[in-house]
């Protein structure tokens, strides 16, 4: 799993790189300049940066149990293969040993959905642990599940109105206010979320 977390952490330091070209031209310019589209393109990185996390970690981790490295779930037993791809579907009959069948189904199953939302989390960290992610995660991160929950979910809430309304307020039709301090908090609430998530999955495996 050390893979999905050296992922994260090289994808991080690119979200972080918009905040410093933000901070850079915008102490060289004049406020005519409107640089916080910059600033946008920060949180929709930032989430997507998390989606990757969590599905890297889950086909890592579904990869393991396969491989009898990790004890396996209820929803991992329950994870539907396409068995039209016959090829595939004979590499896991011949070729036991081999798991780049598996490998290819996970992204074939999991590749469409998105794993942002922390209801969305919970369900896709199912099929490698038992437990439910957020009754874990508050015993790292000194906050109580709907805090938690709710801080995650409003940044997604804040990357959906940038990707999917421009960020324009729909009833005045102006940009929504943006701070680079909003972003830089959401940063490190990602990064902590994403260590305690590795933590977890990392413990008695």
């Amino acid at each position: 799993m050390i893979n999905a977390k050296t992922h994260f952490e090289q994808n991080i330091v690119r979200v972080k790189n918009l905040g410093v070209i933000y901070q850079g031209i915008n102490s060289q310019t004049t406020q005519i300049l409107d640089l916080t589209d910059i600033l946008r393109a920060q949180y929709v990185m930032l989430v997507s940066v998390l989606d990757h996390f969590i599905h890297e970690i889950v086909r890592i981790g579904m990869i393991e149990i396969y491989n009898n490295k990790r004890k396996a779930t209820k929803e991992f037993k329950a994870f539907i293969f396409n068995l039209d791809e016959k090829i595939l579907f004979k590499k896991a009959i011949m070729e036991e040993k081999n798991d780049s069948w598996l490998n290819h189904q996970i992204r074939y199953k999991n590749g469409f959905k998105s794993f942002q939302e922390a209801d969305k989390i919970k369900e896709a960290m199912f099929l490698i642990i038992e437990t439910d992610i957020w009754e874990e995660i508050p015993k790292i991160i000194d906050k109580n599940i709907k805090n938690l929950k709710q801080d995650l979910n409003l940044i997604v809430k804040r990357r959906n109105q940038i990707a999917h309304e421009a960020d324009i307020e729909p009833i005045y039709q102006d940009l929504r206010n943006i701070k680079s301090a909003d972003v830089e908090n959401s940063i490190r609430f990602i990064e902590s979320l994403v260590e305690a998530i590795y933590k977890i999955c990392n413990k008695g495996k």
